[in-house]
This record gives C-alpha cells, structure tokens and sequence, in this order.
C-alpha cells in the first residue's frame, strides 16, 4: 500500500489494487486486519450544491472569479471515514465522507455506503444496508471484549470461535443427555 496524505492503514489491512482515495479533511481510517477487493473508491470530499452553479467555469465565464467555495477553503464534507478492524470490503465498493463501518462488518459488491454501517453485519446494496448479523449477541459480545483488550489477531479469533463452537456443542450434550436421562457412566 502506497501512503498517502490523511489516509491511515491498520495492522495486517491488506488492499488489492487498484483502489482510489479522496479523503475528506478529517482523513481516512482502517482498522487493523481488513480485507479490501480491488476498485474500492473512497470519495471524502463533494461538491457543495447550496450555491447556484458547482462547477468553477460558470464563476469564471459570468464573474471572471473562483468558485465561492474554492476562496473560503470549506471543502464540502461530511466529516472523516472510519472503517473499523476485521472489515471485509468486496469489489466495486463506493464510500462517501463521514460514514463509520463497524469492526467484523462484511461490505457486498458494488455496495454505496452512505449511511453508518453495524459491527459484525452483513451488508450489501445501493445504498448499503444490513441484511443479516454475522454471529449471534454472545459472540459478538465477546468479539468486542477482545478489540477492547486490544488483542485483535486473526488467529486468536479463530481460536475463540473455536472454543466458543466446542461449547455449545457440549451444551446441547449435556441438554440431550440431562432430557433423556441419559448418563456416560
């Protein structure tokens, strides 16, 4: 990944080129350990349509002067982007300015966020939306006492699913066993 002014990559975030960023004043932001499909476009900046034209020519061909936004130096944004740890963005992605995507979230093909994203959901659309939870409430409970901790690896959280995964399933033994009065000895 090549730097650039006001964008910031997490630890381990891995982005398939090419990728296009205009960020917003406030910046860009990755969380640690993303996963970014290639044409990702990141637009953190926009034209301000509260004044009669947007386009700079019409203010030099009828005023002979710059555009009224180009001589107070506000840039018409919504504020920074943050994208949280452990994202998935699939290709073709569209992200405008002052939007946060949870940690864990999963971001469909061709999706436009425009919108705040929930941690750990699963989202696609025009405009992006939440179709589905990725996990349930324990797991993600947890999942986010571990970002809390700091911890984040990939490998820790394939651990943790793990164990969480052997533990329902020795609940629904001991369900099974206890209903049926069943016992191993």
């Amino acid at each position: 990944m090549s730097s650039q002014k006001n964008v910031i990559y997490g630890e381990g975030t891995l982005c398939n080129q090419p990728i296009k960023i205009v960020p917003p004043p406030q910046g860009v932001e990755f969380g640690k350990y993303c996963a970014i499909a290639p044409n990702l476009k990141i637009m953190g900046i926009n034209h301000d349509y509260n004044y009669p034209a947007v386009q700079n020519t019409f203010y030099k061909e009828m005023f002979n002067t710059n555009h009224p936004i180009d001589q107070s130096s506000n840039i018409y944004s919504k504020g920074k982007i943050i994208i949280g740890n452990d994202v998935w963005i699939g290709e073709d992605v569209f992200i405008l300015s002052g939007v946060t995507i949870g940690d864990g979230c999963c971001i469909g093909s061709r999706s436009v966020i425009t919108k705040d994203l929930p941690p750990y959901t699963i989202c696609v659309g025009q405009p992006c939306k939440p179709i589905k939870n990725r996990y349930n409430k324990e797991i993600i409970d947890f999942l986010f006492y571990i970002l809390l901790k700091q911890f984040l690896t990939p490998s820790l959280i394939l651990s943790t699913l793990y164990l969480l995964s052997n533990l329902i399933v020795s609940k629904l033994l001991l369900l099974l066993f206890d209903n049926n009065n069943l016992s191993c000895s």
